[in-house]
């Protein structure tokens, strides 16, 4: 780039320090509680994601407790590897300090990958994984059994993170078809304990799967095409977001860096192999999960694994043209080429300023689907309400908490437990999810819930009463009118409105349920 970097060191020790900013300072949010509830019921998969994250967030918050630091420990730790990866793979491929420092300055500027360095999600596993995949491979092209095993490991652990892992099958194939000497290893077996290593790693997936009528690899396939209809509403929303989560002025400049990496795959053949290793392992999942928008959702955290093999061809691009302000001119752009590019550099640069100030989506309402604000008091009240009617049978336990969906279900579980911690209630902390007073989901009233349909059965609390925790109440009298089937009575007992400096954060209804009757349609 055309201005001076810090040397790498600098930059990567600044990146840890942001890096563990947001880990700290970030509330938790409902689907990071969601993947904690994982952690609480080790297993060798889940229902919707392999187990990575579970075990990252169990690592984590055994040695720093349930909070934001313990959650997010496992991320921070694959962030900072995914940068390092980067940077000694540009050196593998000759690129000197400006063009490392390049990169370790866009892992911070995209928020996409940003997002991997502090947000509790299977997406920090799978580009950690991801990256060292690439570098592994690199330096197996000479033949070296141990960077192959290090290659079929880091594939595995990057499938154990989420399933578009698979997608490193694609790029190795393309790799062993068109780059000779990676084709020369297919008479040595080094790519065949590659595979075999990274099948064995892989495999508590298999195995959970097969002793559970292979419904995660149904929900993530056939289940997600239950719906399918053709039309442009989910390819023009994929578009749109990239602009957003990539970065708006590196997502105009990437065409014309993809566009280089092809005619130079195309025209240096065997002389420069880096083009291809680059495509081949950032074009596939992006062209596939593309095509798919024109009938499914696609999310748009979905291509960040892709992101990381882009983005270091975009620094071979810059490494290898002295102005990549003359691509834009010859491309026809209106906008003046300096001008854009001066913007688009002090936008980089800008970028990893304003995440120190995220935090205070703290002061942001919580919207539709998703909460990160006043689950502590929320998970007081409910609690305080359930002392209230426990000691009528005098039963420890006979009393179960739940909320309206799975997100709601995880951060009142979370609270819970911080609750009874802090009030050196240990002995009401369940080390065995059947004992002490559970928190179910929509599992409820006979709706699907995902993982937590793998840890309660409803109907195992017949006749039992209940803490209905409601997040915004007025989106969800449905909600209300379904649970009173489900139970002889129901009152609500308590609204709680959550503040911030006078800001309304989330307002929530707590029910005071009678005597379960059990699910709807499952009685």
């Amino acid at each position: 780039m055309p201005f001076a970097l810090p040397r790498p060191a600098v930059l990567f020790l600044l990146g840890a320090a942001v890096s563990t900013w947001m880990c700290l300072a970030m509330p938790v949010f409902s689907q990071e509680a969601y993947y904690w509830t994982y952690a609480q019921h080790p297993d060798l998969s889940y229902f919707d994601h392999p187990p990575m994250v579970a075990w990252l967030i169990w690592l984590g918050t055994n040695v720093f407790g349930d909070g934001a630091l313990g959650i997010r420990f496992g991320t921070w730790v694959c962030g900072l590897c995914t940068a390092w990866f980067g940077v000694l793979l540009l050196r593998c491929f000759g690129i000197g300090r400006e063009g490392q420092s390049t990169w370790l300055l866009l892992g911070l500027a995209v928020p996409i990958l940003a997002m991997t360095r502090f947000l509790a999600n299977p997406d920090a596993g799978l580009v950690c994984f991801w990256t060292l995949t690439m570098l592994a491979l690199w330096r197996a092209r000479s033949g070296s059994l141990l960077w192959w095993s290090v290659a079929g490991f880091a594939a595995g652990a990057a499938m154990l993170s989420k399933y578009t892992g698979v997608f490193l099958g694609a790029g190795g194939i393309c790799l062993l078809l068109f780059d000779e000497p990676m084709r020369r290893q297919l008479r040595k077996p080094g790519p065949y304990l590659g595979v075999l290593i990274a099948a064995v790693v892989f495999s508590p997936v298999v195995i959970w799967n097969a002793q559970n009528h292979f419904e995660s690899f149904r929900f993530q396939t056939e289940g997600r095409w239950e719906a399918a209809k053709f039309g442009g509403e989910w390819i023009t929303q994929l578009l749109l977001g990239q602009l957003l989560v990539f970065h708006p002025a590196l997502a105009l400049l990437l065409p014309a860096a993809v566009w280089w990496l092809c005619k130079r795959a195309w025209s240096a053949g065997r002389s420069d192999a880096r083009p291809l290793w680059l495509l081949a392992f950032g074009l596939p999942l992006p062209l596939y999960l593309l095509s798919n928008s024109l009938w499914i959702q696609v999310k748009i955290n979905w291509l960040a694994p892709a992101y990381v093999p882009l983005l270091l061809g975009m620094v071979v691009w810059w490494t290898e043209r002295a102005a990549a302000a003359t691509a834009l001119a010859a491309a026809g752009e209106r906008v003046s080429a300096q001008r854009f590019w001066r913007v688009a550099k002090w936008s980089v640069l800008v970028m990893p300023l304003l995440l120190l100030f995220t935090p205070l989506v703290r002061l942001v309402s919580s919207g539709h689907g998703s909460s990160w604000s006043g689950w502590d008091q929320l998970a007081e009240r409910a609690e305080h309400w359930e002392e209230t009617i426990d000691p009528a049978d005098g039963v420890e336990g006979n009393v179960f908490f739940f909320a309206p969906d799975y997100k709601d279900a995880a951060q009142l579980t979370h609270g819970l437990k911080r609750l009874w911690q802090g009030a050196g209630k240990r002995e009401k902390i369940p080390a065995i999810p059947d004992l002490g007073e559970p928190t179910l989901a929509q599992n409820v009233i006979g709706l699907d819930a995902l993982q937590f349909d793998h840890w309660e059965d409803p109907k195992r609390r017949l006749g039992q009463d209940a803490i209905l925790v409601l997040p915004r109440p007025t989106q969800r009298q449905a909600m209300v009118d379904k649970t009173r089937l489900c139970f002889e009575s129901i009152e609500k007992v308590e609204r709680v409105t959550i503040q911030t400096l006078g800001i309304d954060l989330l307002e929530a209804d707590i029910y005071v349920c009678r005597h379960y009757r059990g699910p709807l349609g499952k009685q």
